[in-house]
């Protein structure tokens, strides 16, 4: 245990040394007689690059990122139930909406298509989603998707 704590000591002192040699030295030199006084500066450059980043993050009302209204009859309003996103981005962006199988039962939802949305640290959006379901509609159950897409411009 001793023999294998000093080898990893020692291995992080080669390491920390081996890491200095990769250090560079800038030294600002002043030369001056008597009282007077000296001053002496030097600048450091800071470079970094920032990548663009975008985050989408959806709240459902039920778990596994569903709205389930449960059974419904036909001729009957119901609703809302409300799904929330927020959007973080370094870069303006836009939001789509795509839905999918919503005839048979009627979806809707309140929020619209959106462009050129500020960057932001976090954006809430609120969606209403709603059924009215039409007596055209055969008895069963239906399924019907909702995706969103935030693109940065």
């Amino acid at each position: 245990m001793k023999q294998t704590l000093i080898i990893g000591a020692l291995a992080v002192i080669i390491l920390m040394l081996g890491a200095t040699t990769y250090a560079t030295a800038d030294t600002a030199i002043v030369y001056g007689t008597g009282g007077a006084s000296k001053t002496a500066s030097d600048t450091v450059t800071v470079k970094a690059a920032v990548n663009p980043k975008l985050t989408l993050t959806v709240v459902t009302p039920a778990s596994a990122q569903a709205v389930d209204f449960g059974s419904v009859d036909p001729g009957t309003a119901y609703g809302p139930q409300v799904v929330t996103l927020t959007v973080q981005s370094n870069k303006t962006y836009n939001i789509t909406k795509t839905l999918t199988g919503s005839a048979p039962i009627g979806l809707s939802t309140s929020l619209a298509n959106s462009s050129n949305n500020a960057r932001t640290a976090g954006q809430a959006y609120t969606d209403n989603y709603s059924l009215n379901v039409p007596w055209t509609t055969d008895p069963g159950s239906y399924t019907a998707t909702v995706q969103y897409t935030v693109v940065q411009n």
